[in-house]
This record gives structure tokens, C-alpha cells and sequence, in this order.
């Protein structure tokens, strides 16, 4: 053992008494020698033969440690110390002992090597109290290496426990990186290592130049600064797996990565608040097996943030971004953000499309800046993105929106769509999630989901009045009310294709303002409009138009097969198109022609002959393939214009009258001479029957006293009446008849 300490003349005693005690307990038996030097002069003691006293103590037997100066390193900055510290290094190695450095610039002139393979089980220590290794007249390779020797990529050696302690700077000038744990092979793997504070400082512009490599390190605690002024990378892991990472890392030269994950495989990694400033990227994943490795707050301070070209399942947590940061990541494969961090979760891009990446990972889009009408997204590949990951969309300032899915397809309400348009109108709002194959709609205003058909609204509801005659319904009315208020003469609405529409689309109409509002369907892949009644084939349809002239209602709703179908409408257009039978007569017409067609529409209603240009008012009955069963319609007389009623005879149908015993004819007259005669005919589903008739009229079809003379046991039935000139004739009892005379005046 070698003792080196300080004279000072002031505590000559101490001294004496410090190098007593230690003598005495390292077992020198023999007294000290004086000490007569001057101040500034050196004494030597040695129990080993090498031992010197120059006012500290250095300690060469390796227990604590085996100190580099025992080997003949200075640490003055201008002698060469590379032998001495690799000696010291070997002989460490050998015996097992601890490297300590003095506080001192050490200059090397080749790389300083530790390989501890011969220590693979217990491990190695270097201690270094701040000093520094200046290793800047190194052409190129590493300024220190540490490794594990014999192995082989196959077959690589397994090393543990590796240890710096303290703070131990690196000074280069290589285009290399300047210190490089474990070879580039994967032949040797370094298991339970400690990097307590490493600071290295590359200044060459090489584009390879870099700071730090690690090579198969696993299971590690790391903290390491490691900063280049070259194109390579400050902090490069290859293969590093388990581990805890802290500090720094930068290389400034173009192209250069603060940090890298590239080559083998890195993940399961823990890295908190890395410092990454200054190089053109801050962070870089470019190998697809980088993956599941989380970074802590960490500092981005590069014109890009993140360039992950392939990696799986690395999160950024509340990253925080610098001002030099004008990308955020374009590329960023796999990366997922927890906490926005300093970055503003809401973004307002000034362009017209925006092309989002993996880094948007929480971010809400608005179109409030767009420069025209809308903006449109573009989503990144589903390939690209974590499951999990999370964007929002939001319109803004008069603007809408369309997001476009380039792979996978955006899904909810049963539909699987390329793209999807916000909803009409400011604050509509869309956040999308990947599912790991596809995007699913997690929330989304109303009108969003109405638009786009992910669910049908509870009742239509948001009401339009269109001032144009005609109006051509889209998607987009889906839970929109069309009246026809502000229309000149009427609304005459169009639906749209039903290929563009999903199951449960809606819409409603009324009619206001004394305005009739009618509907057809489209000209192309139209389908039809279906009620009770309509027998599938209507593609037209109208509300009536009640003499108060408003307030008529009706909805239909796309039943997904062609069809739409009316599912709710006021009673009145219940009558006119057929659906409601025996609900009385509600509504009166008056046509000035003389002869009247009636249809499907005219259910519930009263026609009258007051207007007829002629005496008289001819109406044909409709076909009765094309109206419900118990279609009702009224006849009346007025103005002294007599009324008749015919079948179409299309079916053979015919018109049942409750006379004598029950006739059937192809047509009827409303008694004459009279005005306010009135019949109410009903379809039965074959018939047409009389189911009311004033006593008149009833009388002239029979239905009370008909005329006739009728032999005593003539077919009849009980209180039937007939008569003739002279006799009233009575049937008694079945196919019984009696008479009186009548009387004359």
C-alpha cells in the first residue's frame, strides 16, 4: 500500500498523528521519518516499494480501489495518461479491484479499453470524482470502449454489474461515437449496469460523429449527457431493454438525432425527462422492433420533435416542447401522448387540409383559420398508430369539415365509411379512436351523427322553411322538418337516392301558411313510398291541403331495403292518402268541372256539385287496386245540380245498395229536384257499399219504399215496403205480402 500526503506546517502534529494511525492500522511496524521538507516538497513512503506522500492519499493495494496515478497517470491535462490508466485498468481486471479516478484532466491518445469479461459474474467499478478524459487527439473510434469479450452474436457473453460512480467527463474529436458501451455484434450483453453521471462532449462534424452508444444493455440504471457536433446521434441505444434512462443528448450536424432507438431491439425502456435539444431531431424510432418504451417529460427542443419511421407502442407522457419545435412529429409510427404537455391540445391550422400524424395523438383539429369554406383531414394509416390513439375535429367560424380515413374505415351506427363531414353549423365536434384496424367513432354532436346516418334522431325536429317551389332533400336533412310556409304557391320536395342514405334516415314535412307541399321520390335508385294502403308502388305523395290550409303533418323514414316508409302523419293526411278508412268525412271540395276522378287522396272527403259548369256532376270511382281498405268518400247535391256516382269497372267491382234484399249495380244517382242530397260510399276491399244516404236518396235506390206491384207470396222480407198506383204492399212474413188501398184525397 502507498500512502501520499501534503505537509502543512501548521499541523505538523496532525499530520504526524494521521500517518501514525494509518501506518498502524495497515501493520507498518516501522516509525515514520521525519518531516523536514519545505512547504511545496514531497515525502515518500511505500510498503510496496512504489508508495508516495504528496498531500493526499493514494491508494494503489485496490482495497478500496486502485487509483490510476499509481500507474504513472498525472491527470494534468498535457501528459499522456492513455498507458497507465489501461494498465491500471488490466491489473483492476485481473485482481478484481475498483479504477478510481482523481479529479484531473487526463489525456489520452487512444481509446481507453475496459473489457471486464473476466469479471462477467462480480462486475467492474470505476469511480471518478469529476475527472475528465480528454481524448480529442483520437482520430477516430471510440475515446472509451467498455465491452464484454468471447462472445459471439450466436452465442453472446453475458456480463453484469458494470458501475461508473461519480461524474466522469469524455472530450472528443472522432467522427464515432465517442464513448460506445458494449459491441455493435450484439456479442456481448450487459446485465444490471449503473451509469451514474457521464458527460461527454464530441466536437467533431463528421456526419457519423455522435456521443453515446449502447449495445445490449439491459436491466440498467442510466444517466448519461452526451452531446456531438456532428450528423450521428447523441444518445444512440441499439438493443437496450429494461432499463431507466435520465440526462441529454444532442448531435447538431445535419441530420442529426438528440436521441436514436434504431438497430435490434429496444423496449420495455423507461426514459424520464430526457433533455433533447438542438438537433435537427430531437428524437428518432427507426427499426420496428423499437417498441412498448415510455418517455417521461421529456424536453423537445428541435425544428422536428419526433421522426419515428417504425416503432410500436412507445408513449410520450406530457412531452414538452421547446420554440425551435416547428414539426411535431410527421412521422411518428406508433407513438402514442398522454397529457398534451406544453403543446396546446386545440390546433388551428391556416391551410385548407391538414394531414395529421401519429404525434396528434389527443389533439383537437378546428377549421376556424381555414382559409376557404372547409377543411379537410386527412387521418394517418391505422398501420401507423397505436391502439388507443385518440384525435378530435371540431368547425368553427362558418367552416365545415371532412375527415378522410387512407386506410381502415371510420365506423359506428352499423356503417363503415371512407370518410365523414361534420354536421352543418358551428361547435359540431367528432373524436375518432383506433381500434388497431379501423376508427370508431367515440363521440360526436348531434348533427354529426345525423348527417353522416350513425343513428336515427328521436323524432325530426329541427325545422326548415325553403322559399323555393322546389327542394331536393340530401343526407343532411336527416331529422330536419321541411314546411312550405315560405314558399309562393306550394313546396314540391325530392327525396334523395336511397343509396346514400343508412337505415333510420328521417325526415319530416308540413304544410303552413295556406301552402300545399307535395313529395316524390328520387329519378335515380329512388325506391318507393310505402303506407298501409299503398300497396309498395307510390313513388308520389301529397299532404292534404285542408281548407284552414296548415298544419298538416308527415314523416318518413328510410327503411334501409328501398322503401320509405310513413310513420306518423295528422288524420286529415291519413285520409288522403288512404291509410285511415271509417274516420268520417272531414274535408269538403267543391271542382268546377262536370266531371270529377276520384282517387286515393279524396279518402275522408265530400265532393259537391254546387260549381259544376253543367247541371249536373258525372264522378268516377278509382281503380281499386291503387286504395286501402275502407276508403271513405261523400257525395253531395247543390245548387240545384244533380249528382251521379260509377265504378272504374277495372275489377269488376261494383257499388252494394241495401234494397230489395240487397242489390249490386255498376252505378247510382242522388235523388233529384232537391238540393243537400248526400251518400257516403266505403270500400270493403272488393265493394263499394253505401254506408250513408239521406231518406231521399235512400228512397230512389231502393233502400225504403220501392215501387212495384208484387205477387202475395213473391220473394221478401220482413216490414219490406213496395207500391204502385193504388196499394201500399207489406211483407208480413217471409215471401208474404199484404196491401191496402190507398186512399185518395
Amino acid at each position: 500500500m502507498s500512502l501520499l500526503v501534503k505537509k502543512d506546517n501548521a499541523d505538523q502534529r496532525i499530520v504526524r498523528l494521521v500517518l501514525r494511525l494509518a501506518a498502524f492500522a495497515f501493520g507498518l511496524g516501522a516509525a515514520l521519518p521525519g518531516l523536514a521538507q519545505s512547504p511545496g516538497n514531497f515525502s515518500s513512503l511505500s510498503a510496496t516499494g512504489t508508495a508516495t506522500l504528496n498531500g493526499d492519499v493514494l491508494m494503489c493495494s485496490g482495497r478500496p480501489w486502485i487509483d490510476v496515478r499509481c500507474n504513472g497517470a498525472v491527470g494534468d491535462g498535457s501528459h499522456d495518461d492513455t498507458t497507465a490508466i489501461n494498465a491500471t485498468i488490466a491489473a483492476a481486471i485481473t485482481n478484481g479491484w475498483p479504477v478510481h479516478f482523481l479529479g484531473g484532466t487526463y489525456k489520452v491518445t487512444s481509446a481507453i479499453a475496459i473489457d471486464y469479461a473476466g469479471r462477467a459474474s462480480d462486475g467492474f467499478r470505476l469511480i471518478s470524482e469529476a475527472a475528465t478524459l480528454d481524448g480529442r487527439q483520437i482520430a477516430s473510434g471510440p475515446v472509451l470502449r467498455i465491452q464484454c469479450g468471447r462472445g459471439t452474436p450466436v452465442s453472446p457473453t453475458g456480463c453484469f454489474y458494470f458501475k461508473e460512480e461519480g461524474s466522469l467527463f469524455v472530450k472528443a474529436n472522432t467522427p464515432d461515437y465517442a464513448v460506445v458501451f458494449g459491441n455493435a455484434d450484439f456479442s456481448d450483453a450487459h446485465n444490471s449496469a449503473k451509469i451514474d453521471h457521464l458527460i461527454v462532449n464530441n466536437a467533431s462534424t463528421a456526419p457519423t460523429a455522435g456521443g453515446c452508444q449502447f449495445n445490449f444493455v439491459l436491466d440498467s440504471d442510466i444517466y448519461a449527457v452526451c452531446v456531438a457536433a456532428g450528423g450521428g446521434a447523441g444518445l444512440a441505444f441499439e438493443q437496450t431493454q429494461f432499463s431507466r434512462i435520465s440526462g441529454a443528448g444532442t448531435a447538431e450536424g445535419t441530420g442529426g438525432r438528440g436521441v436514436v432507438l434504431e438497430n435490434g431491439y429496444n423496449f420495455s425502456n423507461t426514459f424520464f425527462g430526457l433533455d433533447m435539444e438542438v438537433s435537427p431531431i430531437c428524437l428518432s424510432i427507426t427499426f420496428n422492433h423499437n417498441g412498448l418504451n415510455t418517455f417521461v417529460s421529456p424536453f423537445l427542443n428541435c425544428v422536428t420533435a419526433v421522426d419515428a419511421t417504425a416503432s410500436t407502442g412507445n408513449i410520450l407522457i406530457n412531452p414538452n416542447y421547446g420554440g425551435a419545435t416547428i414539426n411535431f412529429g410527421p412521422s411518428s409510427t406508433g407513438i402514442s401522448v398522454i397529457g398534451s404537455g406544453s403543446r396546446s391540445p386545440w390546433i388551428f391550422p391556416v391551410a385548407g387540409s391538414y394531414t395529421a400524424a401519429a404525434i396528434d395523438d389527443g389533439i383537437n383539429i378546428s377549421s376556424y383559420n381555414a382559409p376557404g369554406p372547409s377543411m379537410t383531414v386527412t387521418l394517418p394509416t391505422v398501420a401507423s398508430l397505436n391502439p388507443g390513439w385518440t384525435i378530435g375535429f371540431a368547425t368553427d367560424n362558418g367552416k365545415g369539415m371532412t375527415v378522410a380515413a387512407p386506410s381502415g374505415a371510420i365506423l359506428a351506427g352499423g356503417k363503415s365509411l371512407a370518410s365523414i363531414t361534420l354536421g352543418a353549423g358551428n361547435y359540431e365536434y367528432l373524436q375518432l379512436q383506433s381500434d388497431g384496424n379501423n376508427f370508431r367513432v367515440v363521440s360526436a354532436t348531434r348533427n354529426t351523427r345525423l348527417i353522416n346516418g350513425f343513428d336515427p334522431p328521436p323524432w325530426p325536429s329541427n325545422w326548415l322553411y325553403p322559399s323555393t317551389p322546389g327542394y331536393a332533400a340530401t343526407l343532411g336533412d336527416n331529422g330536419n322538418i321541411l314546411s312550405s310556409y315560405n314558399t309562393t304557391s306550394g313546396l314540391a320536395v325530392t327525396l334523395p337516392a336511397t343509396t346514400t342514405l343508412p337505415t333510420g334516415w328521417s325526415i319530416g314535412f308540413a304544410t303552413d301558411n295556406g301552402k300545399s307541399l307535395s313529395i316524390q321520390v328520387n329519378a335515380t335508385s329512388g325506391g318507393h313510398i310505402v303506407w298501409p294502403g299503398s300497396r309498395g308502388a307510390a313513388t308520389t305523395l301529397a299532404l292534404a291541403n285542408t281548407s284552414q290550409g296548415a298544419y298538416e303533418f308527415l314523416v318518413l323514414q328510410y327503411d334501409g331495403s328501398g322503401n320509405f316508409r310513413v310513420v306518423d302523419m295528422t288524420p286529415a293526411t291519413a285520409q288522403a292518402i288512404g291509410t285511415l278508412g271509417a274516420g268520417g268525412i272531414t274535408r269538403w271540395s267543391f271542382p268546377s268541372v262536370s266531371a270529377y276522378v276520384a282517387a286515393v287522396a279524396d279518402n275522408g272527403g265530400a265532393v259537391s256539385s254546387y260549381n259544376s259548369p253543367l247541371p249536373f256532376l258525372a264522378v268516377t270511382l278509382p281503380p281499386t287496386n291503387t286504395i286501402p281498405m275502407g276508403w271513405t268518400m261523400g257525395f253531395a247535391t247543390d245548387n240545384g245540380k244533380s249528382l251521379a256516382v260509377q265504378v272504374n269497372g277495372g275489377a269488376g267491382e261494383k257499388i252494394l245498395v241495401p234494397a230489395d234484399g240487397g242489390t249490386s249495380t255498376s252505378s247510382i244517382s242522388l235523388a233529384t229536384n232537391q238540393n243537400y242530397e248526400y251518400v257516403a260510399l266505403q270500400f270493403d276491399g272488393s265493394n263499394y257499399r253505401v254506408v250513408t244516404a239521406t231518406p231521399q236518396t235512400l228512397n230512389l235506390l231502393g233502400g225504403l219504399i220501392n215501387a212495384g206491384s208484387p205477387p202475395s207470396s213473391s220473394p221478401c222480407t220482413t216490414n219490406q215496403m213496395m207500391h204502385d198506383s193504388e196499394y201500399l204492399y207489406i211483407c208480413t212474413a217471409p215471401n208474404a205480402w199484404k196491401r191496402v188501398l190507398i186512399g185518395g184525397y
